[in-house]
């Protein structure tokens, strides 16, 4: 086994070359200004087979101001960050001079206004194994704001602060721009690199301290515990002078660092770091961490879990090639990694263990970061899975696939191989280089199992270590020890965003003379992406179909009788149909369902079964008296196949149409339509019959900002059966056919929440029921249109206040006067919205009982007036104020003080007018109320306490007790918010 993986480790990489560099950087770091100040001198050897004439730089900095690509795409995704720093609060790094082949020259900047990347043509031509020096001066800044680099106080996290050399690969020059998706790549290079710093600064860096002192022996937290400096870690001889030749101040201090073969260096200062130490294998293992962290980071935590995660990645990978790795408390929370260098946001084991993937993942193994990030980020986020799974955690596959496959089902997901900036938005860039990516190596672990990746992962290294990589490098070696064409895979999960689902057809089975059984599968694929699919049953894995025909048999012989079998047993084909994934069986079906009781604060999901969960329910109204119930919520994933199912049965004695029924079915998953709602409901309950069919497609572009446009459709039968349960002022004896389209939007500016929306109906109503002449009834039948608008703002205002506006209009056409269901409600919803609820729905339900008052929002919303007045057209607008008096996590979350007033025109079918003739009537209320918010669990609502203190037509306000006065004392609730 031995020889043979030698073999594999030195296989092809014939035609390989890296530029040959190296770096002598002295920098002086002014804390006051925040300014470091320095000079380099870049030794740069062309080892490629093209002539260069060009030479570039990255001043990667410079993304941390005003006017670059990365602030300019900050504004586009709507993140405040650095576009309108100002200074001295915003980085950059500026070229002072620059020696380039003997000869001054001043840079230009290709990308400007945005200075990440700094271009000289070079005085001569460099040919294939020459070399050029350049010396520069420079003057750099960190930005107050961290990202990726930052400074706070006496705090400098140091990242991307010297002029970096461009990479020259197979591509050409990858002088690329900064931008929020996508990171950094370097070339390989030697660092020896002179810090002049304040004597007291305690400093970690990339390399070993080969000068100077480093501040680590007044800073360790064990005053007994030995350093180790590693000086002579670096056999090579260092170039004089070297501290010697610094002129340095009263009270500063010269550090000189080295490193070898490393493409970037990072360092971090804080005199009040606290130092440990520890080892894993040959590597020392160094943590900085702030005092008031030694409970998270110190007593040997932070140390420990940066030497587990180094051992994890050694039997992963293969051994660690540099000479220490550094672990800093950085100022921004989070992880970045850089070359023997970590600076995390806290000491959790699992991102010390991601971080710590990156030495090998992105820096013994350099990917170009924003070509291909899915090389390091996905990668490192699989290994930390593995990591955790070998110390007796769950699969990460089944904590990742979920929302990846959410993704993709909503046609969110974009091939993981797009070049980082190019991806929608930053969300999707993470999202794909992060957790899809994780889930490709997952696949590539299954279709080779784990042995076999084993020996992929340390043959990639082995062959590759100290190299730029890519995916050709990655899929050859794994082709290599696997024996497999994989294209196919790297194809599917890298470049292309297919969905997968395979159907148990049919199964088959005959016993043998000997007394085994025979086996045949058939399975049909039914989505456009392949994957291997095991066949097994809950105990045992039989066989494993190719997945690629679109029909296809399996054949296997077991020693005893296969249970009942599915497919993918263990879910790892990322099938998003697991519902057709199981045998028939008599009178059961596939049987791909979980019963459970209910529980309203948390719907439970699946991922390989439908849920269906029941719970008793009562409810009681007038002229059912009390009625009894049973509700079933159904779902898989969460989103697909829901249902909702309530039969019930009114217990009063004299009770007509005593059985009620209420289905709502939506989006099924063998037809489900991407980002859309689609449903039909149907029922027959408390005197009323109906069906509805609703469409809901929402045009979003981006995930998680920017406007949130649906445009859909509803069509609607709904009647009346039995006039004994309803309020005969909101309802009459009639039927609506009717349907029309509806688009709305939603989307913040700045603090600001704006919403709209439009909806157009038109339909028949047959009302005025009598005998017939033909037939024993008949009805008026009268065509009509219902056409509703309303747009409303919520904003930050004066002293810790929102500010709430909305207005709304709309109109009944129609010859005849609108029966009461489809009037224009002036107060609130109308009936066929209020219809679903049961505490609303008929006369004398709890909500809409004469001594309690209830307001359900909507339509005209002048809240203090009665629900029933409407009539054929409303314009109305709703002012709200409110001031948060309380904040908490628990399940009262939020309580609020709120003044409000209502005003509007109504039509004098709802209101009269008070004087002759009138053509409208103005009514207006106004008070103050108490607005709180709750959540259990998943559950959350909003109750409104409010007190209409003014309502100028007093003989229409919903609390008719109040007396007859225009201001009065009246009340009502609701359990959502008034808009």
């Amino acid at each position: 086994m031995l020889p043979i993986l030698f073999l594999l480790a030195a296989g092809d990489t014939s035609g390989y070359w890296q530029q040959q560099v190296a770096y002598r950087i002295t920098a002086s770091v002014d804390e006051p200004s925040g300014v470091l100040t320095g000079h380099v001198r870049i030794h740069y050897r062309n080892q490629s087979p093209d002539t260069l004439r060009d030479f570039y730089v990255h001043q990667y900095l410079n993304a941390f101001r005003p006017g670059s690509r990365w602030a300019a795409v900050d504004s586009a995704e709507q993140r405040d960050r650095f576009q309108h720093l100002k200074d001295p609060d915003y980085a950059f790094e500026r070229i002072k001079s620059a020696m380039l082949m003997g000869e001054g020259r001043v840079p230009d900047y290709p990308y400007a206004p945005d200075s990440t990347v700094a271009h000289w043509t070079l005085p001569r031509a460099l040919a294939p194994g020459d070399s050029l020096v350049i010396d520069i001066d420079w003057q750099a800044r960190l930005s107050t704001v961290p990202r990726r680099q930052g400074r706070q106080g006496r705090r400098f996290d140091f990242a991307q602060w010297y002029p970096k050399v461009v990479v020259y690969d197979r591509y050409g020059w990858e002088a690329h721009a900064l931008y929020p998706a996508g990171e950094f790549y370097g070339e390989f290079a030697t660092y020896d690199v002179m810090l002049d710093l304040p004597e007291d600064q305690v400093i970690g860096a990339t390399g070993v301290p080969v000068e100077g002192d480093p501040g680590w022996e007044k800073a360790r937290a064990d005053q007994s515990q030995p350093i180790d400096y590693q000086r002579q870690w670096y056999r090579s001889p260092l170039p004089a002078p070297g501290c010697s030749a610094l002129k340095l101040a009263p009270g500063r201090k010269c550090v000189r660092f080295y490193a070898e073969q490393v493409h970037h260096f990072a360092l971090s200062l804080n005199p009040a770091y606290v130092y440990e130490e520890g080892r894993s294998g040959d590597a020392v293992v160094r943590v900085l961490y702030l005092p008031q962290d030694r409970g998270s980071w110190g007593n040997g935590q932070a140390v420990g879990y940066t030497a587990l995660a180094l051992a994890w990645l050694d039997s992963l990978f293969g051994k660690y090639q540099w000479p220490q790795l550094t672990n800093v408390h950085r100022i921004e929370g989070g992880g970045t990694e850089f070359p023997m260098m970590i600076m995390d946001g806290s000491a959790s084991v699992g991102l010390i263990v991601h971080e710590t993937g990156h030495q090998y993942v992105m820096g013994q193994l350099a990917n170009n970061e924003w070509r291909e990030g899915w090389l390091d980020e996905g990668f490192s986020d699989f290994q930390e899975g593995w990591f955790f799974e070998q110390h007796g955690g769950p699969p990460a596959y089944d904590g990742v696939e979920p929302d990846v496959l959410e993704l993709d089902l909503e046609r969110w997901s974009e091939p993981v191989s797009t070049v980082s900036e190019h991806f929608s938005d930053f969300v999707i860039y993470q999202e794909m280089v992060y957790s899809k990516a994780h889930l490709f190596y997952e696949q590539l672990r299954y279709v080779v199992g784990d042995e076999t990746m084993r020996r992929i992962l340390r043959t990639y290294f082995a062959r590759w270590h100290l190299k730029h990589v890519n995916e050709d490098a990655l899929r050859e070696v794994a082709e290599d020890v696997s024996h497999q064409d994989l294209q196919w895979l790297f194809g599917e999960w890298l470049h292309a965003t297919p969905l997968f689902d395979y159907r148990l057809k049919r199964v088959q089975r005959r016993r043998l003379s000997d007394g085994r059984w025979h086996t045949t599968v058939t399975i049909e694929r039914t989505g456009d992406g392949r994957m291997p699919v095991e066949i097994g049953d809950r105990d045992t894995i039989y066989a494993r179909a190719t997945g690629e025909p679109a029909v296809e048999r399996i054949e296997f012989t077991t020693a005893r009788r296969p249970k009942r079998l599915m497919l993918d047993p263990r879910g790892r084909t990322h099938d998003y149909d697991m519902l057709n994934n199981r045998e028939r069986r008599p009178f059961v079906g596939r049987g791909s369902v979980e019963l459970k009781l209910d529980d309203p604060s948390r719907e439970t999901a699946r991922r390989d079964r439908l849920v269906s969960a029941w719970l008793p329910v009562a409810w009681s109204n007038d002229f059912g008296g009390t009625t009894l119930g049973l509700r079933n919520r159904s779902n898989y994933l969460g989103r697909y196949d829901r249902g909702l199912l309530i039969a019930s049965v009114a217990a009063g004695r004299d009770a007509p149409d005593r059985f009620g029924f209420y289905g709502r079915w939506a989006n099924p998953i063998r037809h489900f339509f991407p980002r859309t709602e689609t449903s039909v409901a149907a029922w027959a309950v408390e005197g009323r019959a109906g069906v509805q069919l609703s469409m809901d497609h929402s045009l979003r572009q981006h995930l998680v900002y920017g406007p949130d446009p649906h445009v859909g459709f509803d069509a609607l039968w709904m009647a009346t059966t039995n006039l004994g349960y309803v309020d005969r002022r909101q309802w009459d004896d009639a039927g609506t056919v009717e349907g029309g389209p509806w688009i709305s939007t939603s989307f913040r500016h700045g603090g600001a929440l704006v919403r709209a929306r439009l909806s157009a109906r038109g339909g028949v109503v047959y009302s005025n029921p009598g005998p017939g002449i033909v037939s024993a009834s008949r009805y008026d039948v009268e065509g009509f249109g219902r056409f509703t608008g309303e747009a409303s703002v919520r904003a930050p205002f004066l002293l810790g206040t929102t500010l709430g506006v909305r207005v709304f209009g709309g109109a009944y056409a129609g010859q005849s006067p609108p029966v009461p269901q489809r009037r224009i409600p002036i107060a609130g919803a109308d009936p066929y919205e209020t219809f679903t609820d049961p505490l609303l729905r008929s006369r004398g339900a709890l909500f809409v009982r004469p001594d309690f008052f209830y307001h359900a929002p909507g339509n005209g919303n002048l809240r203090g007036f009665r629900s029933d007045l409407g009539g054929r057209w409303a314009v109305t607008a709703n002012v709200e104020l409110t001031r948060s008096l309380w904040h908490s996590h628990g399940i009262l979350r939020d309580v609020a003080l709120m003044g409000f007033t209502d005003r509007g025109l109504v039509d004098t079918m709802a209101v009269a007018a008070l004087t002759p003739g009138g053509r409208s009537t103005l009514l207006y209320d106004a008070g103050v109320g108490l607005v709180t918010r709750q959540q259990v669990r998943d559950l959350a609502w909003t109750m409104r306490f409010e007190v209409p203190l003014v309502v100028n037509r007093f003989d229409r306000a919903a609390d008719e007790g109040s007396g007859n006065k225009e201001l009065a004392f009246r009340w009502q609730v609701s359990l959502s918010p008034s808009f």
